[in-house]
């Protein structure tokens, strides 16, 4: 090499790149991986034939499931299970080239695993977003900001994921736009595992694992990423959109002081909390962990 002279790249053939319809951009995106360069040419996609049949569709990104819709959908239930076995393959290796003092970009079983690790990944991810597609055909997708982790899996892993899943998912989701004309819109996921889809009480005590969503206000139980779910829903409409660019701290006094004001007597959008306000204060209100850091909302109410 020399600089500041031309060096003639060969690029390989990609057939399923070549076999989708589209255009070729006059650009190349250029990315390394496990110690290799990878160099793609960018080809625009053609539009598909599209007719929606859900205005808007709210999507909850997890690991066990990976996909929980609004509407009630679990896709992708056996994904954590498959994850903490690549977790585990990983990490075995991993352990064993500390051992022997090797680099494990040098370790030819890792890299392996890696590339069975994203090619899982990116399978999964199409797949079930295509399917998300199938059964919905949804003119708008909500999703929150993605965060992929998991305390069941290593640090390593977490990162992989941090990296390569969300990676996976925003490409998809890209492509579900340029194919189809979908809207993504992201939404502010804060708080929404923990308030209830049903009357908007705001607890940590509402979930009570990942799976079980119990409100302590007014009994609603579900599956906690589908609750999650119709709470992003609900925060993609025009009168919530202050949530979106709300910082934490401030997203939860929203939202306990909204539900303080539906919990009043006479208020139309009042839940049915058994034993009425009184009770509310006292049980479920008083008790409430949150409030200990807003005791001026506390006393207000009280």
């Amino acid at each position: 090499l020399e600089k500041g002279k031309r060096v003639a790249i060969p690029l390989g053939e990609n057939p399923y790149a070549e076999g989708r319809k589209g255009e070729w951009r006059d650009f190349f995106q250029v990315g390394e991986e496990n110690g290799r360069v990878q160099i793609r040419r960018v080809k625009a996609l053609s539009p598909k034939p599209y007719t929606p049949r859900t205005e808007r569709l709210a999507v909850d990104i997890g690991l066990s499931p990976l996909i929980a819709t609004d509407r009630g959908d679990l896709l992708g239930r056996g994904f954590l299970r498959l994850l903490a076995a690549y977790d585990t393959e990983i990490q075995t290796i991993a352990k064993r080239a500390q051992r022997e003092g090797r680099k494990l970009s040098q370790v030819p079983e890792y890299r392996e695993a890696m590339g069975r690790l994203r090619g899982f990944l990116k399978n999964e991810v199409n797949r079930l977003l295509n399917r998300l597609v199938a059964l919905h055909a949804p003119a708008v997708l909500v999703v929150e900001r993605l965060d992929l982790r998991s305390p069941e899996l290593s640090r390593r892993m977490n990162r992989l994921l941090s990296n390569f899943g969300r990676r996976y998912l925003k490409e998809k989701l890209a492509r579900l736009g340029e194919l189809y004309g979908i809207k993504v819109v992201e939404v502010n996921p804060a708080y929404s595992s923990q308030a209830c889809s049903r009357c908007g009480y705001v607890d940590p005590r509402n979930r009570r694992d990942t799976q079980t969503f119990v409100c302590q206000a007014c009994g609603h139980r579900g599956n906690a990423q589908v609750n999650a779910a119709r709470n992003l829903l609900r925060r993609s409409s025009p009168e919530e959109s202050v949530i979106t660019f709300t910082p934490k701290r401030e997203t939860l006094r929203l939202l306990l002081r909204r539900y303080a004001e539906r919990s009043r007597p006479g208020s139309r959008l009042r839940p049915g909390i058994p034993g009425g306000r009184s009770a509310a204060l006292e049980q479920v209100w008083g008790k409430n962990p949150y409030l200990k850091g807003f005791p001026d909302l506390l006393r207000t109410l009280g």
